[in-house]
């Protein structure tokens, strides 16, 4: 906005208001008396233009947005930490509830419902730990070992300024009230540990609703993340005391996995072998299928050709095929993808 507002042009205009028979040529004592004022003044207008930036909220970010946030009631998502199940020896020992154990640099809590808590929050918590055991840092009687299970909510990270941004339009837009789809899909997402929701109303007749999630990484919910959202929804069906309204009975499931199958016959650009080609489209391919969990309901082939025709190792392709098809690949309503296979063939 105050692009020309720059040193040249404010001291060009403080030099025009000096009479022109007193020297004021650069170095004269005029001009290094206006020079500084001159400095400073263009770097007001530089910070201007940033403040302009920190309070329209399209524009904000960090603790701007955050303020901006705060008026419509919103508020940035903390971190997270990573809840897993564990396996106990001998069965049926009891562990008091807050018994903390160690793995890797990192300090679980166990908990009531006999879970692990990781005390670090943030997808530290979501490692590769299956199976792994865990050493107890108390003395409790009796326990022979502690094993991870599975994890059962993974750890996400704090908000980021455009999830935070997209909340706050809905708010201030007002498009999730009196507990329409949007605020049902709201008031799914608040709930620690999930990722998206999708809202499918009237499903099983008047005041039915269904609220359909995915974990923090975009991925199958597990039972115990579907009932913290169902408890926090509508935990007696139909009377209100949750978020639900009086007479509407909400029903909380996961995604469903939809398995999907990439084929490509690849030429490969010089120095890049045919295993740095797989790794490479597996990658993108999988940060595809991400972003697609409950955004759009198909894959397409453009998509796919898009991922192949930018990438760093393939020189050519041909024969892309999607779950054996030349063609997009629809998804079902709760059907979230998952990459199966990647199948890349050097041609001949």
């Amino acid at each position: 906005m105050f692009e020309e507002q720059s040193y040249e042009a404010i001291m060009e205009r403080m030099l025009e208001r000096i009479p022109d028979d007193i020297d004021k040529r650069e170095n004269s004592v005029i001009w290094n008396a206006l020079a500084p004022a001159a400095a400073e003044l263009a770097q007001s207008y530089i910070w201007l233009d940033q403040v302009f930036d920190l309070v329209f909220a399209d524009t904000a970010q960090g603790e701007f947005l955050d303020r901006r946030a705060a008026e419509v009631g919103i508020t940035r998502k903390a971190a997270t930490s990573a809840v897993w199940s564990v396996e106990v020896a001998p069965e049926g020992i009891r562990i008091p509830i807050g018994s903390r154990f160690y793995i890797d640099s990192l300090y679980f809590q166990y908990q009531s419902d006999g879970t692990l808590k990781c005390e670090t929050t943030g997808a530290v918590g979501n490692g590769n730990f299956a199976e792994l055991p865990l050493l107890s840092l108390d003395n409790i009687p009796g326990l022979e070992s502690v094993i991870f299970g599975e994890l059962k909510i993974p750890g996400q990270e704090e908000e980021d300024d455009e999830a935070l941004y997209e909340r706050y339009l809905m708010r201030a837009r007002r498009e999730a009230v009196s507990a329409n789809k949007a605020h049902y899909k709201k008031w799914a997402e608040e709930v620690e540990g999930v990722g998206r929701a999708k809202v499918f109303p009237l499903w099983n007749g008047e005041g039915t609703v269904k609220v359909v999630i995915t974990d923090g990484n975009f991925d199958v919910a597990t039972d115990l993340l579907v009932n913290k959202v169902q408890e926090y929804i509508d935990p007696v069906p139909g009377e209100g005391e949750g978020q639900a309204p009086i007479g509407a009975t909400a029903t909380v499931e996961s995604a469903k996995w939809k398995d999907v199958e990439v084929s490509v016959s690849v030429e490969l650009k010089m120095d890049y072998s045919l295993e740095d080609a797989q790794q490479e489209i597996e990658e993108k391919i999988k940060s595809l299928l991400k972003s697609l969990a409950f955004e759009e309901n198909v894959i397409r082939m453009s998509a796919i050709n898009d991922i192949l025709y930018h990438a760093d190792s393939v020189s050519d392709y041909a024969d892309v095929l999607i779950n054996g098809e030349s063609k997009n690949l629809p998804l079902q309503d709760i059907e979230i993808p998952r990459l199966g296979q990647v199948n890349v063939i050097e041609q001949a």
